[in-house]
């Protein structure tokens, strides 16, 4: 997503905004990491313990599809923009 030449302090985009999606950033940024994530240092004598990641599993992964969904659907343009007109009002303060 980003481009710099070695030496030199000025990066810039290698694609335009409105091509890179908020799930490009956070797949750049956090890898492979879910939003949510399940305890995996549960005591396994703990039946609750054990049995509620269980139950929390397709709760949790259903979540995190409908957030990437939504991610793919928002820009960086979109979110400069955003940054932008909330910049506006903050002039006014």
């Amino acid at each position: 997503m980003i481009s710099s030449v070695t030496g030199h302090a000025k990066p810039i985009l290698a694609k335009l905004p409105e091509r890179i999606t908020l799930f490009d950033i956070y797949k750049a940024v956090e890898g492979d990491k879910p939003l949510l994530h399940l305890d995996t240092h549960t005591n396994p004598e703990c039946g609750v313990g054990v049995n509620i990641q269980f139950a929390l599993h397709d709760y949790y992964q259903e979540v995190q599809e409908a957030a990437e969904k939504r991610m793919k659907e928002i820009n960086l343009q979109d979110i400069i923009d955003s940054y932008y007109q909330k910049a506006k009002g903050l002039d006014k303060i």
